[in-house]
């Protein structure tokens, strides 16, 4: 029979070759493509339901590879529509759809479509070759823009990316794992509240009335709580970490930057895949989804879900309270895409996720204190500690996302989600076997938010403009009890927030090398604070005279984020960059405070950035360098005094500039090596009134921000052996090393962290054939111990160590 071969090369024309093929032939003749994409790559796909030749060529043409077919195959055939990232055979697959059609893709990596009949007298593909050429590079995919799928190397924003490979090669589970891997991220933990910072952008302000600096979005849902922003990794496609302020396009609080979380749409494709961990400190941890059609063509559904539990990485040597920092936790998603015509789109998402777990918190005595807990002082596998720890998180959230096709160049897109979250913790806040104090920290939270985006095409102007409604209620209660003195200190707010913000921006591609970017983002936000504190009689219950004080406050707080940015394509493998952009960060409220008039102010940065993307050596080497200056205005520092007391202050200003270089190459067959190193000179430039031990005033001016190491490196190598049969056996290795940080404004060495490294190794066997992988792993294989935070509570400074040696085996398996 007749098949014609469509070649695919970027932007050049698709030639037509005929060529006469038997059906038992067991390889097509096929041109030669020279710098054809890379089978399994990772690309972005935009083709509309049309019919299905002219479809199979514009894939052939965006994908750079080669697709074979019959044209008699296709008479009267129309395809489905294909507008996502993902590899060429999903989208393939996808395109193919309700059209009785099969594929298969042959040993040069072209693919050939065929009938039901033609599929099963075929004979199956050779396995492929043991690898003799350097593999490229992949091509990473991002959605940051807002403005569609885009490569990450074409993406004029300093960006790390991980793939669905990426996550699952290093064992990245959840936001915390993201630091080993991020240049500049550093994640600390107060209890369940995270505490991200990106360039030394954060904050420790994580209590009811203030909100982060440095956010996480999921599927475009702004998570404003950081205890919910501990998020495990569940059915993603990919995520994305943006270093520097996001103000126009993602606007509230993104003032460091911010993390995007990406799910895995559902296709036509029926696909299903179970992951088995089991490990030391009895670690077992299952996830498991399964995706598919309901109505090919028209509905698509995707079901997801994960267990996870190990027992306690800290023994108790308080006899009859029980160990603490272990884990019992699961999470379930769903996703429904319906499209009922070739310009509409809607995505109903729907997930919840429970956790109990006896928590660290800040349970480990950094300095002598007590006889009992001074006999392990310097020992992070062990805490003395009179109270047990109990900790409870809750939250399910639901959101719809509608995209509407105006036109080719013009979409719409409404996106509408809703979210609760409850945390309950009961620790030990002295951290000690003595009774001094205990705490019970409960918070619930709702919030609902809309947002519009308009996004298209003018002529030689890419353009995205959108409007954003946020509403939030947030209740808090906070008992500490001092059972020498029979007293409870009650701290019970409320806070009300509700923002809007209007944001445009624009791309303007000057010529087809230059291009000229600028946008602006107007912000509005309410804040209604209401507090009830103050101490009452333990065993009663019944507030103390002159007892509690109550209040009601407001913040009103305004501000415009505009971004202006300048990139150049000096060759199609290098793109040059340069921004200025602004965030904002509201203001807020004291949690602990009794004083009507002790609320903050807002926080702003200008962020001046420059930097070069590059590929070489034919996509077998990337180099990518970004430098960057802030100048931070009346940024908010938290400081812990003990007893769930807590001060905030705005100091005068902080300068930050810093370097980061990135690089990745394949130098020889089967070998992946990369290298990120960042430099960041974070310190205050005048904070002359600093918080310090006991609440006295210390001139910070000068002083290292907070969870900002001048130094920071990470680095991975994989070598992946081919076998005879197609089997895989790889090893893989990673290090990430940070200099010192400080925990504290005041630089106070007890609370800061030196020089430390990580090492985490891998090595499994894989069947691609039979879809079935093995490892063993290990994380933290030297045993290191290291403070990710630190607090002073009761007369001592109080530490929470990072995660122990832990090693296991994982075996997974894929339809």
């Amino acid at each position: 029979m007749n098949i014609k071969l469509f070649i695919g090369r970027g932007m050049a024309a698709s030639v037509v070759l005929a060529c006469a093929v038997a059906i038992s032939c067991d390889h097509a003749i096929a041109a030669e493509t020279a710098g054809a994409a890379t089978p399994g790559a990772t690309a972005a796909f935009a083709i509309d339901s049309q019919e299905l030749s002219t479809a199979l060529l514009a894939l052939g043409r965006q994908s750079r590879r080669n697709v074979l077919f019959d044209p008699a195959l296709t008479v009267g055939k129309r395809s489905q529509k294909v507008e996502r990232a993902g590899t060429f055979e999903d989208a393939l697959r996808q395109m193919l759809a309700g059209t009785g059609l099969k594929f298969e893709i042959r040993p040069d990596g072209s693919a050939m479509v065929l009938s039901q009949q033609q599929a099963g007298l075929a004979p199956p593909p050779r396995a492929a070759p043991r690898q003799t050429e350097l593999a490229q590079l992949e091509e990473i995919v991002v959605t940051s823009t807002k403005t569609g799928a885009a490569n990450l190397q074409k993406t004029p924003i300093a960006i790390t990316a991980f793939t669905a490979r990426d996550l699952e090669r290093s064992l990245i589970n959840n936001t915390r794992d993201l630091v080993e891997f991020t240049p500049n991220l550093n994640i600390s933990q107060n209890n369940t509240f995270a505490q991200i910072y990106i360039r030394g952008v954060g904050s420790s302000n994580i209590f009811n009335g203030s909100d982060p600096s440095s956010t996480v979005h999921v599927d475009g849902v702004y998570y404003a709580r950081p205890f919910a922003q501990f998020t495990s990794f569940l059915d993603v496609d990919h995520i994305e970490v943006l270093r520097g302020p996001q103000g126009t396009l993602y606007g509230r609080n993104s003032v460091g930057g911010t993390i995007n979380v990406i799910s895995r749409l559902p296709t036509d494709t029926t696909e299903a895949k179970a992951r088995l961990d089991l490990g030391s400190y009895a670690l077992a941890r299952g996830e498991a989804y399964i995706s598919g059609a309901v109505v090919p063509g028209k509905v698509q559904a995707s079901v997801s879900g994960m267990y996870s539990r190990h027992d306690a990485y800290r023994h108790n040597i308080v006899p009859g309270v029980g160990d603490v920092d272990d884990q019992n936790m699961g999470s379930a998603r769903a996703q429904v895409r319906i499209e009922p015509g070739d310009s509409l789109e809607a995505i109903t998402r729907m997930d919840f996720y429970s956790s109990d777990s006896a928590s660290m918190g800040y349970a480990k005595t950094l300095l002598p204190f007590e006889p009992i807990a001074n006999s392990i002082l310097g020992d992070y596998s062990k805490v003395a500690l009179n109270a047990p720890s109990d900790t409870t998180m809750r939250g399910y959230g639901f959101s719809e996302d509608v995209t509407w096709t105006i036109q080719d160049d013009l979409k719409l897109k409404s996106l509408t989600p809703y979210r609760r979250s409850v945390t309950k913790s009961f620790v030990d806040s002295d951290a000690s076997a003595r009774d001094v104090s205990k705490s019970n920290i409960e918070e619930s939270q709702r919030q609902f938010s809309q947002e519009l985006n308009l996004n298209g095409t003018y002529r030689a102007l890419d353009y995205v403009a959108g409007l954003y409604a946020f509403t939030e209620q947030t209740k808090s209660s906070t008992y500490t009890l001092t059972p020498l003195t029979d007293t409870m200190n009650v701290i019970r707010p409320k806070m009300q927030a509700q923002a809007y913000a209007a944001f445009v921006q624009g791309t303007l591609h000057l010529t087809d090398q230059l291009s000229a970017t600028a946008g602006f983002r107007y912000s509005q936000e309410e804040k209604r604070f209401t507090q009830l504190a103050g101490p009452a009689t333990a065993s009663t219950g019944v507030f103390r005279a002159n007892s509690p004080t109550r209040y009601i406050a407001t913040g009103k707080y305004y501000a415009g984020t505009p971004k202006f940015g300048l990139q150049y394509s000096a060759a199609d493998n290098v793109l040059l960059f340069a921004s200025v952009t602004r965030g904002f960060k509201s203001g807020g409220f004291n949690m602990t405070s009794t004083d009507p008039k002790g609320g903050f102010a807002p926080e702003t940065l200008w962020s001046y950035e420059a930097g070069v993307k590059t590929d070489w050596l034919d996509r077998r080497l990337r180099l990518n360098l970004t430098g960057f200056k802030y100048d931070y205005s009346n940024l908010q520092v938290q400081t812990l005094l003990g007893n769930a007391v807590s001060v905030i202050t705005n100091a005068a200003d902080a300068s930050i500039k810093g370097l980061e270089f990135e690089a990745r190459t394949t130098p020889v067959p089967g070998l992946d090596l990369s290298v990120n190193l960042s430099y960041l000179d974070a310190v205050y430039s005048s904070y002359p009134a600093a918080v310090g031990t006991g609440g006295r005033p210390v001139d910070a001016s000068g002083n290292r921000l907070n969870d900002a190491p001048k130094y920071s490196a990470n680095m991975a190598a994989q070598y992946d052996w081919e076998m005879s049969r197609g089997d895989v056996l790889y090893a893989r290795t990673e290090f990430s090393w940070k200099a010192r940080q400080y925990f504290v404004a005041t630089n106070d060495p007890v609370q800061s962290q030196g020089a430390y490294g990580i090492l985490n190794a891998s090595v499994g066997y894989g069947a691609p054939a039979a879809d079935w992988r093995v490892s063993l792993w290990g994380r933290n294989l030297l045993d290191k111990q290291y403070l990710t935070g630190t607090n002073q509570s009761a007369g001592t400074i109080n530490g929470r160590p990072g995660d122990p040696r832990t090693f296991g085996v994982q075996l997974s398996w894929k339809m």
